[in-house]
């Protein structure tokens, strides 16, 4: 089939490059039905190679310097923000501006495509991060951090906003959401699924990991967007770009969270 050739592929994860990272690439193209599934479904090999330049950063710099569990942390927490740009952070600030405004869907729409950030989203945001860099920090402190599972955080979140882009009511017509949707079809959700599952068996090929801490993060994934499912139709009336952005922050802190609470109990 013609969407299945190879430039398709190459230039749909392009694509996702140009739109999801800071990575410069030099090059015009095309995004209609045959480039844009892939750039959807190419999400989860982004958060793969985020991930994995991080690890691979932190470690040459642990070597070369010999860097503190606060540093190492830092790192972390700082290396996901520069890669995206704050894309997402973007979105997770809209949402907490829209939501707690208590206004209806009209309005709450009309605070998401305003490019100022009000009180709500400021304070979101610092504790967004605030969290994730204390429980990075504790994590790192109390049983070091073999980064390896970090590399399992990115493909995760990137493949939950894969699957709500292709399967998630919409809450207007307009936006990247909606323009992306118009692209895709319920079937390309193989796509991304397939990707992520052979992505996150990788570390298995290398090195000694715990499966069960993957099995625990693939579950809590699972949880947490049944919620988010739920929070988006009801408070927004369907997904936006912003609500993806948000579900990826969002979902990215749970991860951590649930990281520590199985180091805490399994190193016990």
């Amino acid at each position: 089939m013609n969407k299945f050739k190879l430039p398709n592929l190459l230039n749909g994860f392009l694509l996702a490059l140009q739109f999801f990272t800071i990575i410069p690439i030099r090059k015009e193209i095309e995004m209609n039905e045959r480039t844009v599934p892939w750039m959807v479904g190419s999400m989860p090999l982004i958060g793969f190679i985020i991930g994995g330049v991080t690890i691979v950063f932190v470690e040459i710099t642990d070597k070369v310097f010999t860097i503190s569990p606060l540093i190492t942390a830092f790192l972390l927490l700082i290396s996901f923000i520069i890669w995206t740009g704050g894309l997402h952070l973007d979105g997770w600030t809209d949402v907490s501006d829209a939501f707690f405004s208590y206004q209806d869907f009209d309005n709450r729409h009309r605070i998401l495509k305003d490019p100022r950030v009000g009180a709500f989203g400021v304070l979101s945001i610092v504790i967004l991060l605030a969290t994730k860099a204390i429980v990075l920090i504790d994590i790192s402190y109390q049983f070091g951090i073999e980064v390896i599972w970090f590399l399992w955080i990115p493909v995760l979140s990137r493949l939950m906003i894969s699957l709500l882009l292709v399967r998630m009511p919409l809450a207007r017509e307009d936006g990247l959401a909606y323009f992306l949707r118009q692209s895709v079809k319920r079937s390309h959700i193989a796509i991304p699924f397939v990707l992520s599952v052979l992505l996150l068996a990788v570390p298995f090929a290398f090195v000694q990991v715990e499966w069960q801490l993957m099995i625990l993060l693939m579950a809590g994934w699972f949880i947490y967007l049944i919620g988010f499912i739920r929070f988006a139709k009801k408070e927004f009336g369907g997904i936006t770009g912003d609500l993806l952005g948000a579900c990826l922050e969002g979902g990215e802190l749970w991860s951590v969270i649930l990281v520590w609470c199985y180091l805490s109990i399994a190193m016990v």
